[in-house]
């Protein structure tokens, strides 16, 4: 009797250690898996198997062309996947590329739209199929059903513009403006700057004003023409670096070089190469490299179903000749 209760007593503390060791195994692997789902976003999904849509506005814009290679660093450190589509200075292209988008089921969308109004449907149609959608340094109409907005005030940019301008003329003097594209959220907003800037300057005039799209051979086109007219012009305001620099051109073939004042915005390489020789007057850094890079993490974050703020903004800075060491 003694040896069967000695044996009972050994099984029982054996099978003791069995389900301690069990309980163990279990409780290490419940603590990995949450270690992993703490790791890994929802659904399992990580930035490689994320597929980003990009459709900018016209690749043959010099700034978008480096806020492209902006997005382009940021999806190849982050490793994620991006499409990228040229709109060509098109809202209908633009249109086009995001319903292909949405039809290839990409995870989110970024445009970067070439009007506030005709933009707008595309914006609407990513809503309607549940695709998050981001607009990148301009907004549309109904940009309420945008996920987020990604850039720069363009009001901002044209208060920054017109002050230097207006110091540099010394509070007096005849203007000439050159807008962007007609309906491009900057072009509007930075009108709406300038003229907030103007208010306090009434002797400041505007002699001329006219659409150049953004484009270097329509700003020189322009400025030849303004300055066929004889007008008395003592600075151009112009609504990109491109423009400026085009309304250079034309300043310089007619020997005018340093009578005629040139202000623009972007600070991009050759307009920061013509304030250091004092051939422009200043310009507006606008930061391609923190907006593009902005936009991608944004994206993924909005695909990776994290919560997002509605607007991230990147501040625009005054760049005259003694900052452009700081911008090069």
């Amino acid at each position: 009797m003694k040896k069967v209760l000695a044996w009972l007593v050994m099984m029982v503390l054996v099978l003791n250690v069995f389900v301690g060791c069990s309980q163990g195994e279990k409780k290490e692997g419940n603590e990995k898996e949450t270690a992993k789902q703490t790791e890994e976003p929802s659904g399992g999904k990580t930035a490689k198997d994320i597929t980003i849509g990009y459709s900018f506005q016209g690749l043959s814009d010099e700034y978008i062309v480096f806020l492209k290679e902006a997005v382009d660093a940021k999806a190849k450190e982050l490793g994620v996947n991006i499409l990228i589509a040229d709109g060509q200075m098109s809202a209908e292209k633009q249109i086009s590329q995001v319903e292909n988008f949405i039809a290839q089921k990409v995870d989110a969308i970024v445009l970067n739209p070439i009007s506030m109004d005709g933009c707008a449907p595309a914006v609407a149609a990513a809503s309607e199929a549940g695709i998050p959608i981001i607009t990148l340094i301009s907004i549309v109409s109904n940009q309420d059903l945008a996920t987020s907005y990604v850039g720069s005030n363009s009001i901002e940019s044209g208060e920054i513009e017109m002050q230097l301008a207006a110091d540099g003329l010394g509070g007096k003097g005849n203007i000439v403006v050159m807008f962007g594209q007609m309906g491009h959220d900057a072009q509007i907003g930075r009108y709406e700057g300038l003229n907030n800037v103007l208010k306090n300057y009434p002797d400041i005039k505007i002699v001329a004003e006219q659409t150049g799209n953004w484009s270097r051979e329509e700003g020189m086109t322009i400025m030849e023409n303004w300055l066929s007219s004889g007008k008395e012009i003592d600075a151009v305001v112009a609504q990109n670096d491109a423009m400026a620099l085009g309304a250079l051109m034309a300043i310089e073939a007619k020997g005018l070089l340093g009578e005629i004042q040139v202000y623009g915005i972007d600070a991009i390489p050759e307009a920061l190469n013509a304030l250091e020789e004092d051939k422009m007057n200043g310009t507006v850094f606008q930061d391609a490299k923190g907006q593009g890079a902005k936009s991608v993490e944004v994206a993924l974050s909005v695909a990776m179903g994290e919560t997002v703020d509605k607007n991230v903004y990147i501040p625009y800075l005054p760049v005259l000749k003694k900052d452009v060491p700081n911008y090069k």
